[in-house]
């Protein structure tokens, strides 16, 4: 075998090594050349492999005689380092002296969001309370997501006091200090631990301390030297992922730099787009809003009283059935109150007799049905018709025996709805 991996990734980014492992194709190799997906083990690295939340180093193995692009580490089983890439040039084989480089930009990215993420923890525990437990976390170098023990919402006011509490530990640039202890010593020594993780006999310690400590935790990973490297941490926001778990994402360094100009640039763009400052946008944009409702409104009215004044020439196409007027018919209106608005006239110049209208209201067909109070004396009923009826359309409804009211899934058969409405009320007239 292999045996295992000596990490070298706490104290430096590069380093010397020999390969003693070559895969590719699922296959143990000896060489492997440009162009192959490989895994690599070596019998030293600096590359972090995943675990604790964060993710695995990428960066370069080069040899004398190739090169391998690593995308990801992994520990395999313990205590065995793999890195995973493709080979971008040359050949490499078992046994060759290779020089290893972590990328340095995104190992000290996702340093910053490692050591961000303790920090919200220990905030947390502070606004919240000492209830408050890691419950999972995933740091990368762009961003950090931290799950949490917590029966409710974090309000804003709170979240507002922790992202305070983090940035002010950050400003007081305190150190992160990092030990190694058995599992059972650190326990009593206060540190917390993640119930989710597995721990050797041996553990490694974190604690940022200016004085009094503030977070003090069992960890693997990689973190900064001191808190002032983080930059300034920002939450993006705040969920639940179930009973009693919350969930925050949130960033810090050179992300949260870029949120802020992205921020500002967004903010005048918008302000210069509504021709106010960025102070009143919010002002203005309530002040468009209303607008837009009071012109609603006014179109709503206009329409309205526009199908009341078409409703008078609706009359002219009522049929007589069995003695009974019926009109149904197709009408243009905004909404089914407007429909049914339309519809109430209607019966009520009819004196006696029955109203079935039908419109396309938000690309979807409605059916009002309504029978006059002399007529449901005599078995009619609204509610049978709208059913009847609906049935052309793909639906079906239901209401009073005077008014009902029925919707469907085919407009293009809302013509063909409406004509099955003087068969509805011969059939009932005769039963």
């Amino acid at each position: 075998g292999i045996g295992g991996t000596r990490f070298l990734g706490y104290e430096q980014t590069t380093a010397s090594s020999i390969v003693v492992g070559l895969i590719a194709d699922n296959e143990t190799v000896d060489q492997v050349t440009e162009g192959q997906e490989v895994e690599i083990a070596l019998v030293q690295t600096p590359f972090y492999a995943e675990g604790g939340g964060q993710i695995g180093d990428s960066g370069e193995i080069v040899g004398s005689e190739g090169r391998i692009e690593i995308n990801d580490t992994q520990e395999v089983m313990p205590g065995l380092i793999i890195q995973f890439g493709k080979v971008t040039q040359g050949t490499m084989n078992m046994g060759d002296s290779v020089d290893a480089y972590v990328d340095p930009v995104r190992r000290e990215d996702t340093a910053r969001n490692h050591t961000a993420t303790h920090m919200l923890h220990a905030a947390l525990r502070q606004v919240l309370g000492a209830h408050v437990r890691q419950a999972g976390s995933y740091v990368a170098p762009d961003r950090l997501r931290f799950d949490f023990t917590h029966v409710q919402a974090v309000t804003d006011e709170e979240m507002w006091q922790v992202q305070l509490l983090v940035n002010e530990k950050v400003r007081q640039n305190a150190r992160i200090l990092k030990d190694e202890d058995t599992y059972q010593s650190a326990i009593r020594r206060g540190a917390l631990a993640f119930f989710g993780d597995k721990y050797g006999d041996t553990v490694r310690l974190v604690e940022i301390a200016n004085g009094d400590t503030f977070s003090f935790e069992v960890c693997g990973g990689t973190h900064v030297q001191l808190t002032g490297e983080v930059g300034a941490v920002y939450v993006l926001g705040e969920s639940s992922i179930g009973a009693g778990m919350r969930r925050i994402e949130a960033i810090s360094g050179r992300a949260a730099e870029r949120l802020v100009w992205d921020r500002f640039h967004r903010e005048d763009r918008l302000a210069r787009t509504l021709s106010t400052t960025p102070q009143e946008t919010e002002e203005r944009v309530q002040s468009l809003m209303d607008e837009l409702s009071e012109l609603q409104r006014e179109r709503e009215n206009m329409e309205r009283k526009l199908t009341l004044q078409s409703a008078e020439s609706l009359l002219d196409s009522a049929q007589q059935v069995d003695g009974v007027t019926v009109l149904a018919t197709r009408v243009t209106a905004a909404n089914a109150d407007s429909l049914r608005e339309v519809g109430d006239w209607l019966r009520d110049k009819l004196g006696s007799g029955v109203v079935v209208l039908g419109s396309v209201i938000n690309d979807r067909p409605i059916l009002i049905s309504m029978v006059t109070s002399d007529l449901v004396e005599r078995g009619l009923n609204a509610s049978d018709i709208a059913r009847g009826a609906a049935k052309a359309i793909g639906g079906g409804g239901g209401g009073r025996p005077d008014v009902a009211q029925a919707g469907g899934r085919d407009a293009s058969k809302l013509d063909d709805a409406l004509e099955l409405v003087s068969g509805l009320v011969r059939e009932s007239l005769s039963s």
